[in-house]
């Protein structure tokens, strides 16, 4: 019998027996590697055999674990994906939507989805009843407000320890490792408009972004490194924030007396988080009489066709970052290991 059969044999009983406690942590592979004195492939081949058998399930970033019994995973809802997302409806959601609704039904998965708004106590809620419930396949999370500290790292820390497999959309917590995400490269997004505009021989180029997500902070990362690329140098009174709260209470971004439009007098091109802040930025230039700075954006949505003057915007992937989501929330129910991806912006729009 070759090594990795008898390591699998020896493994095999120890799971048998409850030899790894309550937790059902199995040692590390470098761990297994100097018990038994064999490769890492060895090891490899060996968790492989107990994967397939059903016996283990392995946890991105947390380790190998004994699979729980079937009663103990609510059997009765194991082709149930928990979709949680900030919004459902609006923008470019219906279309990644649809690309997972599209890829899970194809391989006999339910979707139940589930609308944040981007709020911490929504996004709690919802983890509890996942945690207390404990029945479904998979989730693939979109994170609420995730460049603050957020009170539910916890409880993604459990959904992870009970096995369900989780995928999150865009990006992570920073208090979280190894997750896999599927996410747009927003930090190269970012560059290419900022050098965009500079090419077209703009100076005074200033950024509007979004300050409460991790999505916001990439894109205004490569905004800055995309003008010092162009030799513009660094302006922090061309640049503003807003958050969740100041877009949902009466569009308060839209108010004259907010600081953004102070911040446009004398730019001559803007930076926009998204569409629908570029839409707003050019309707109140338009309604006080200001010149409308030439706007480029993110997502390509069919808002820039509300506007007589177009922006140019690059484009989301949406649907096909929707299916990429769901093909690997597949495989890991699977027991097969995923990493994250970060998918190109379609920037043909800047040729």
């Amino acid at each position: 019998m070759s090594k990795y059969a008898d390591i699998a044999t020896i493994l095999r009983d120890e799971i048998a027996r409850g030899a790894y406690g309550a937790e059902g942590k199995l040692p590390t592979e470098q761990e297994c590697v100097k018990r038994f004195e064999v490769s890492r492939q060895t090891v490899r081949q060996a968790i492989s055999c107990l994967r397939h058998e059903g016996l283990i399930r392995q946890v991105q970033g947390s380790g190998t674990y004994v699979s729980l019994p079937t009663k103990a995973r609510g059997a009765s809802d194991s082709k149930t994906i928990v979709t949680i997302s900030t919004y459902i409806s609006n923008y470019i959601f219906p279309d990644i939507i649809r690309g997972m609704e599209r890829e899970l039904s194809r391989e006999g998965f339910n979707i139940n989805l589930i609308q944040t708004e981007n709020r911490v106590d929504k996004e709690r809620a919802v983890l509890e009843k996942v945690i207390r419930d404990g029945n479904i396949a998979g989730m693939i999370a979109e994170g609420t407000k995730t460049a603050l500290p957020n009170p539910n790292i916890s409880l993604y820390r459990k959904i992870k320890e009970m096995g369900i497999p989780l995928v999150f959309l865009h990006c992570t917590y920073p208090e979280l490792s190894g997750e896999v995400v599927v996410g747009m490269d927003d930090f190269q997004g970012g560059k290419a408009l900022a050098k965009y505009l500079a090419g077209k021989g703009h100076k005074a180029i200033g950024g509007i972004f979004k300050s409460d997500d991790r999505q916001g902070l990439a894109r205004y990362a490569g905004f800055s490194e995309g003008l010092l690329e162009s030799d513009l140098g660094l302006d922090d009174t061309r640049v503003s924030w807003y958050t969740t709260e100041d877009y949902r209470k009466h569009h308060k971004i839209i108010e004259a007396k907010h600081e953004v439009f102070d911040n446009l007098c004398g730019l001559t091109a803007i930076v926009c988080y998204n569409d629908e802040i570029a839409v707003w930025i050019s309707r109140i230039c338009k309604a006080s009489s200001r010149t409308i700075p030439e706007i480029a954006s993110f997502d390509a949505s069919q808002f820039s066709l509300l506007l007589d003057k177009p922006f140019v915007s690059i484009g989301h992937c949406k649907e096909s970052l929707g299916k990429t989501a769901a093909r690997k929330i597949i495989r890991m129910i699977g027991g097969e290991p995923e990493e994250s991806v970060l998918m190109d912006w379609d920037t043909s729009a800047l040729q």
